[in-house]
């Protein structure tokens, strides 16, 4: 499965890699698994020594993937507005800045959900007519019958 955008390059998908449980470990496990089966392109954001650790548990050779260095994380239990706005160098605020730079066209994270929506609406705001943001569930593709 091939993932472009309409003129035809390759969709950069920033990933929170020090968010969600056994982070980067399993975070990283599945970027590559992300990097090689959907041939997007995966940018970690994490801790670039950690991260770095879990990619050489594996081969990466020519797949698009690169790590962006995050100094800091939000933890859970963390009060999202506080914790992004104390840690602007924070995993999840970087990689969501990536796309207001034009970095990246997507983020994910497994971390927290109040921080990821709070970073959002402080980098990227909302689309007219929408006042706060929506957390989104699992998306089906059904195949045709």
């Amino acid at each position: 499965m091939q993932v472009n955008k309409d003129n035809g390059q390759i969709v950069r998908i920033a990933v929170d890699a020090m968010g969600g449980d056994h982070a980067p470990q399993e975070i990283v496990k599945g970027a590559v698994k992300a990097a090689r089966e959907l041939e997007v392109e995966i940018i970690l954001v994490g801790a670039e020594n950690e991260v770095n650790a879990e990619l050489k548990k594996y081969d990466t050779a020519g797949l698009p993937l690169r790590v962006v260095h995050a100094s800091e994380r939000i933890m859970d239990g963390e009060h999202p507005i506080m914790a992004v706005m104390r840690k602007p160098n924070s995993s999840v605020a970087l990689a969501t800045r990536l796309i207001k730079d034009g970095e990246a066209d997507a983020m994910v994270s497994a971390g927290s959900t109040g921080a990821c929506m709070v970073s959002a609406m402080q980098f990227l705001g909302t689309l007219p007519g929408i006042d706060r943001p929506m957390a989104g569930g699992p998306f089906l593709q059904l195949s045709p019958q």
